[in-house]
């Protein structure tokens, strides 16, 4: 016996062997009930699921993990590497996304990839509105995914990309993508830069609200942080991410931002807020003061340059 028992078992479980097979047998000739038809299985357990792939973390930063270089990043995104740039060769739709879990093609027709690579050639069209030349600094870049994709979306526009990377990824950049000047280190920001980038980054850092500032303090133009996860209610708070899904074979801690405190922290560096975009992507960490968690794009201007 199950250790829930639930209506469908006692059923079951009463039911004469020979009348559900009649029942079967009628329902597929009137069409209701497919030949391939598989009874589903029982839920799984919590000890057969495993640990969560978010959680929170209450003494936020202090707990030890590998981080982004502890795993073998680097390599998972060079294997994945040549099926993006194809994915994203001529008049195709941009419904792609090249974090996919390990051993899944990147498809071309997520809906909600495309929204997010649309949003994102919005925000490079403006950056390069009456420019011949954009330069551009991705704060942890990757292999410099998006400067493929903002090649393809504004080929008129030379492009001047920069990527600051840890370095194991940024050797595996360097490699993969030479048209992109990779950087191991802060002094990248020392630069100007028409747009300075963090997708799926800014959670990285401890220290957000400073880090912020000095990526608006590099940038004469736009500063587009998106693929954050945004709390509406709480305060900031540490979730745990296990990658091992996406073939990361790490896990690494990142913040969920208060939309409040980082406007805030915006404001206080000098950043007007252009735009917010909404992106469907979620995730509902496990214990965590607010769930579920959307994320969203924030693009700003330095308001003291204008």
């Amino acid at each position: 016996m199950p250790e829930r028992v639930t209506p469908k078992w006692i059923l079951k479980a009463l039911t004469p062997p020979i009348v559900v097979i009649a029942v079967k047998g009628l329902l597929r000739r009137v069409g209701l009930l497919s030949q391939t038809h598989v009874e589903p299985d029982e839920p799984a357990t919590p000890e057969e699921l495993g640990p969560p792939e978010f959680e929170h973390v209450p003494e936020g930063w202090e707990r030890e993990v590998g981080g982004w270089e502890g795993g073998a990043v680097a390599e998972a995104y060079a294997a994945k590497w040549p099926d993006w740039v194809a994915a994203l060769e001529g008049p195709v739709p941009l419904g792609v996304y090249h974090e996919a879990r390990a051993g899944q093609r990147l498809v071309r027709d997520d809906i909600a990839a495309h929204n997010m690579l649309v949003s994102f050639a919005y925000v490079l069209a403006r950056a390069a509105h009456g420019k011949e030349r954009l330069s551009v600094l991705d704060w942890g870049g990757g292999l410099g995914h998006y400067a493929v994709l903002a090649r393809a979306v504004l080929p008129e526009v030379e492009l001047d990309w920069h990527c600051r990377e840890v370095p194991s990824v940024a050797a595996a950049g360097a490699a993969a993508n030479p048209q992109v000047t990779f950087h191991v280190d802060d002094d990248c920001l020392d630069a100007s830069y028409d747009l300075v980038l963090a997708s799926g980054s800014l959670q990285y850092a401890p220290d957000w609200k400073t880090h912020l500032g000095r990526l608006g303090s590099a940038s004469e133009g736009f500063v587009l942080v998106t693929r954050l996860p945004i709390a509406i209610e709480a305060s900031s708070f540490v979730v745990l991410q296990r990658a091992g899904a996406y073939g990361y074979a790490t896990e690494y801690l990142g913040w969920v931002v208060s939309r409040d405190e980082l406007l805030a922290a915006a404001a206080q560096s000098g950043l007007e807020l252009e735009r917010e975009l909404l992106l469907d992507a979620w995730m509902s960490p496990a214990g965590a003061p607010e769930t579920p968690i959307g994320h969203r794009g924030f693009l700003f201007r330095p308001t003291a340059k204008y």
